[in-house]
C-alpha cells in the first residue's frame, strides 16, 4: 500500500473510530433518554389518571349530596313521587353529565332511575363490597354493566335516619379514555377480568400495536364489581418515544457521513501533498542507488520537504564526486593515470570478444631494481620512474591506450596483431621503450625489464586465462634471466585433477598410503652393496601407485612436504634399526627439500628419531640439492654442520645443475656428491659430457667426498664412469626401486660394504637449545 493511501486511510479509519463512538454514545443515550421519558409519562399518566378519578368522585358525590339534601326531593321520597324523582334525578344528572343517577331503597330496590334502563322496583346491582362500604353517608365504587364500566358514588338520604340511596355515576367510555391519553401521551386500556378471561372494554391503542414486544405498560388496579375485576393500562410505545431521538441520531448519521466524505478527499488530497515530493525524491534516491547521480530534483518548497530535498541534492551532489573518484580508484591507477589490474581485464575481455579473428597478443613487465631505487632514492623518486615508464608504454603507437600497472613494479599491454605479426617483435618494440635511462631531478637511472608474452586466438580462451600465460611466460623470464619468454604448453599448470591431490595428501599420512621403496647403491670398484636410496611412492586408493613427481611437487607448494619428510625419516630410520639388530645393517639415504633445511628444529628431530629407534647415525645419509641452500647459504650451513654433529652423513644430489654454490661447497659438511643423472646419461650420446663428468668427480676427490653418479642404465656407462673413478653407482642397470621385501631377496648373496657403527643417545633438548641459539 502507497504511503499516501496509508496516510489517508490511517486518518480516516481514526475518524471513522471517533465518530463510532460518538454515534455510539448518543444512539444510547437517546434509548436510556427514551426509556426514561416512557417511565415518567407512565407514572405522570397513572397520577392524572388518580386525580381525574378523584375529580369525578367529588363531583359525583357534591351532585347526589345536594339531591340528597333538597327537601322537596326527600318528599317525593317519603310519598313515592316518582315522576318526580325521576324529573329530579334527570335534571341533577344532566348539569353535571352523568351517565346514570338511581334512586334505590335500602335493600337495593330501585325507586327512580335515570340514564339507566331499570325498571322500579328491580335490584340495583350494588356489588357485596359496595354495599359493605356503605357504613356512612357515601361510598365510591366500579360498576361493569353490559361490558360498560361505571364510575358511581352511592349517597344517602336520610329523614333523619337514611331512608334511600342515590347512586350517581360516569361511564368511562372512550371519550374519557381519549380524554385521558390526550392528556398523559399515553395509550389507555380499561380491561376487565371475568372468570379469568381479561377484556379490553375501552382501549386507546390502534389495532394490531397493543402487543408489540416494545410496548411499556403500567397496571391500575381499580376495583371488583362481584366476580369482575377491573384494572387500567397505561402503556407507551419505546420506538414512538425513541422516535424523536432517532431522528436526532439520523441526521447525526448524516453529519457523520458528509464528515467522512469531506474528511477523505481532504487526507486524500494532503496525503498527496505530502507524497508527492516524497515519490520524486524516492526516484531519484532510486536512481541514485541505480548508479545514476545526475538526476534532477524538481521539488520548490519552503517546508521542510523543501529542506530534505536541498540536502538530499547536496548528498546526490558529494555522492557523484565520491563515486567519480572511486570509479577513478577502482579502474585507473592514481599515481600514473594508466588503467589497474580490473580496467585492464575488463578491457582485454573486450577486445577479444571483438577480435574478429584477429589475434590478440598480452605483455606483462617486470621492472628490475626497483626496491632498491626506492630503498636508496627514496619513494619520490620512484614514482618518478613509475610515472616515466608508464608514460613511455603508452606511447608505444602499437598499444594506444591499453596499458595498465597491475602492481608495484609491474605493467601489462595487448595490441592486435594484423596480418600474421610477430609476437616476439611486438614484445622486442616494448622492451625497447624501456631501454633508455630515466632521468629523475637531472640524475640517469638505468631500469630493466622482464616481459612475459602470451598469444590468443579470437575466442580462445578468456582474459584472465591470457593474463595467466603471460604471468607464467614472465615467471620463465625471470628464472631463466632472459629479457623475454613467451608462453608455450609446456608451461601450463598442472591439471585440477593433480591439484586435487593437495587434499588427499593430507590424509595419506593418517591413513597409511604412503610405501618406501629401495634403491641399491652399488660400489663401482668391487660389485659390493654400499646402501640404498630411499624412496617414497604413494599407494592411492583409486589411482594407484603414484610415484614422487605426481604429488612430492604440490607437497612443497603447500609446506606439506615437511610432515612427508618426518614421516619418511621415521619409517626409514625404524626399517635400517631393524636390520640393523638383525646383523644385516645398511646405509640409507633419504633426500630432504629445501623446506627442510628451513625447519629450525630439523637437527633435533633427526635426534629424536635414531634415539627412539636405536639406528646408529652412521647408517642415514641426507640428500639435499644444491637449491636448498643457495637463497640462504648462510643459515643452510648452520643446520648442515649441527646435523652433521650428529655423526649424519650428507650427501648433494644432483650436483652439477646449480650455478652457484660451488663457492659454499668447501665449506659444507658433506661427505659426498650425486652427480645428476642428466650428465651420467648423456656419457653415451654427447662426448662433451664426459669431461664435465670427469671433472666433478675430479673435484668431490680434491675435496675428500664420496662421488655417487645415478641414473647408470648401460654397461657402457658404468665402465666409464669405473674408469673415471667414481666411488658409487645407482640406477637401473644394477636395481630399480623396490619394496622392502622385495630388496631382502635381491639382497640375499650379495656381498654389503661392513659398517662399524653404534647406537647413540642424544641429549635432544641440549641439542636443540644450541641450535637455536646459534640461529639467532
Amino acid at each position: 500500500m502507497a504511503l499516501r493511501t496509508r496516510i489517508a486511510v490511517t486518518f480516516l479509519l481514526l475518524l471513522a473510530a471517533v465518530l463510532a463512538a460518538a454515534l455510539g454514545a448518543v444512539s444510547a443515550t437517546n434509548r436510556g433518554n427514551a426509556e426514561r421519558e416512557v417511565q415518567r409519562q407512565l407514572d405522570v399518566g397513572a397520577l392524572v389518571f388518580s386525580r381525574l378519578l378523584e375529580s369525578n368522585r367529588r363531583q359525583l358525590t357534591q351532585a347526589a349530596q345536594a339531591v340528597a339534601a333538597d327537601y322537596g326531593f326527600r318528599e317525593a321520597v317519603a310519598t313515592r313521587d316518582t315522576s318526580t324523582l325521576v324529573s329530579v334525578l334527570e335534571n341533577s344528572g344532566e348539569r353535571i353529565g352523568a351517565a346514570m343517577v338511581v334512586l334505590t331503597s335500602l335493600n337495593g330496590d330501585v325507586i327512580a332511575a335515570s340514564g339507566l334502563h331499570v325498571r322500579a322496583g328491580t335490584p340495583f346491582p350494588l356489588s357485596p363490597e359496595l354495599k359493605r362500604s356503605i357504613v356512612g353517608d357515601s361510598a365510591t365504587s366500579l360498576m361493569v354493566d353490559n361490558d360498560r364500566i361505571y364510575q358511581l358514588v352511592t349517597v344517602s338520604v336520610r329523614s333523619p335516619l337514611p331512608v334511600a340511596w342515590i347512586a350517581m355515576g360516569f361511564e368511562l367510555d372512550n371519550r374519557a379514555a381519549s380524554e385521558l391519553a390526550d392528556i398523559t401521551g399515553l395509550a389507555v386500556t380499561l380491561a376487565v377480568n371475568s372468570g379469568g378471561h381479561w377484556t379490553d372494554v375501552i382501549s386507546t391503542v390502534p389495532p394490531g400495536a397493543a402487543r408489540q414486544s416494545d410496548v411499556v405498560t403500567r397496571r391500575i388496579e381499580m376495583s371488583k364489581w362481584g366476580n369482575a375485576e377491573v384494572v387500567a393500562i397505561l402503556s407507551r410505545s419505546l420506538a414512538e418515544a425513541r422516535a424523536p431521538f432517532e431522528s436526532l441520531t439520523r441526521v447525526l448519521f448524516y453529519i457523520a457521513a458528509i464528515s467522512l466524505v469531506a474528511f477523505a478527499l481532504a487526507a486524500f488530497w494532503l496525503a498527496r501533498n505530502i507524497t508527492r515530493p516524497l515519490q520524486n525524491l524516492t526516484q531519484a534516491v532510486d536512481q541514485m542507488r541505480a548508479g545514476t547521480y545526475d538526476v534532477t530534483l524538481n521539488v520548490q518548497r519552503r517546508d521542510e520537504l523543501g529542506v530534505l530535498a536541498e540536502g538530499l541534492q547536496l548528498m546526490q551532489t558529494a555522492v557523484q564526486s565520491r563515486d567519480q573518484s572511486i570509479r577513478r580508484l577502482a579502474y585507473e591507477d592514481a599515481l600514473t593515470g594508466l588503467m589497474n589490474r580490473t580496467a585492464f581485464g575488463a578491457a582485454l575481455g573486450q577486445a577479444l570478444a571483438a577480435a574478429n579473428g584477429a589475434s590478440i597478443a598480452v605483455a606483462v613487465i617486470n621492472l628490475h631494481r626497483f626496491r632498491r631505487i626506492n630503498e636508496h632514492l627514496g619513494y619520490s623518486v620512484g614514482d618518478a620512474v613509475l610515472t616515466k615508464m608508464a608514460a613511455r608504454l603508452a606511447a608505444v603507437p602499437s598499444v594506444h591506450s591499453a596499458v595498465a600497472r597491475l602492481a608495484a613494479d609491474q605493467f601489462a599491454a595487448f595490441t592486435r596483431l594484423r596480418g600474421g605479426g610477430d609476437l616476439q617483435a611486438w614484445g622486442t618494440s616494448l622492451v625497447m621503450a624501456l631501454a633508455d635511462p630515466v632521468f629523475v631531478e637531472a640524475q640517469p637511472i638505468d631500469i630493466t625489464a622482464t616481459m612475459g608474452l602470451a598469444l590468443a586466438a579470437d575466442g580462445a580462451t578468456s582474459a584472465d586465462a591470457v593474463m595467466r600465460c603471460a604471468d607464467l611466460a614472465l615467471e620463465r623470464a625471470r628464472r631463466e634471466k632472459r629479457v623475454l619468454a613467451v608462453y608455450e604448453e609446456a608451461l601450463k599448470p598442472a591439471a585440477r585433477d593433480q591439484l586435487s591431490l593437495l587434499g588427499e595428501l593430507r590424509h595419506a599420512v593418517e591413513r597409511d598410503e604412503l610405501r618406501l621403496f629401495f634403491q641399491p647403491k652399488i660400489e663401482l670398484n668391487t660389485g659390493r652393496v654400499a646402501g640404498a636410496e630411499v624412496l617414497l611412492r604413494w599407494q592411492h586408493p583409486t589411482r594407484g601407485l603414484l610415484s614422487p613427481v605426481d604429488f612430492i611437487p604440490f607437497a612443497e607448494q603447500t609446506g606439506f612436504i615437511r610432515r612427508l619428510t618426518r614421516w619418511t625419516l621415521d619409517h626409514a630410520i625404524a626399517q635400517g634399526a631393524r636390520w640393523q639388530r638383525a646383523g644385516k645393517a645398511l646405509g640409507l639415504a633419504v633426500n630432504i627439500s629445501a623446506d627442510d633445511i628451513g625447519d629450525i628444529r630439523l637437527d633435533s628431530r633427526v635426534a629424536g628419531m635414531l634415539t627412539r629407534h636405536q639406528l646408529p647415525p652412521a647408517l642415514l645419509t641426507l640428500e639435499l640439492t644444491e637449491s636448498g641452500f643457495i637463497e640462504d647459504p648462510t643459515r643452510a650451513l648452520r643446520m648442515l654442520d649441527a646435523i652433521a654433529a650428529l655423526g649424519v652423513n650428507l650427501s648433494i644430489d644432483d650436483f652439477g645443475t646449480g650455478y652457484s654454490s660451488l663457492s659454499h661447497l668447501a665449506r659444507m659438511p658433506v661427505h659426498e656428491v650425486k652427480i645428476d643423472r642428466s650428465f651420467v646419461q648423456g656419457l653415451e650420446s654427447d662426448p662433451e659430457f664426459a669431461p664435465v663428468v670427469r671433472s666433478a668427480i675430479d673435484m668431490g676427490h680434491a675435496l675428500g667426498l664420496k662421488v655417487v653418479a645415478e641414473g647408470i642404465e648401460t654397461e657402457a656407462a658404468a665402465a666409464r664412469l669405473r674408469n673415471f673413478g667414481c666411488d658409487i653407482a645407482q640406477g637401473y642397470w644394477y636395481a630399480e626401486p623396490m619394496p622392502q621385501d622385495a630388496l631382502e631377496t635381491w639382497l640375499e648373496g650379495r656381498e654389503r660394504v661392513p659398517v662399524i657403527a653404534v647406537p647413540v643417545d642424544f641429549p635432544i633438548e641440549d641439542l636443540a637449545d644450541t641450535v637455536n641459539l646459534a640461529l639467532y
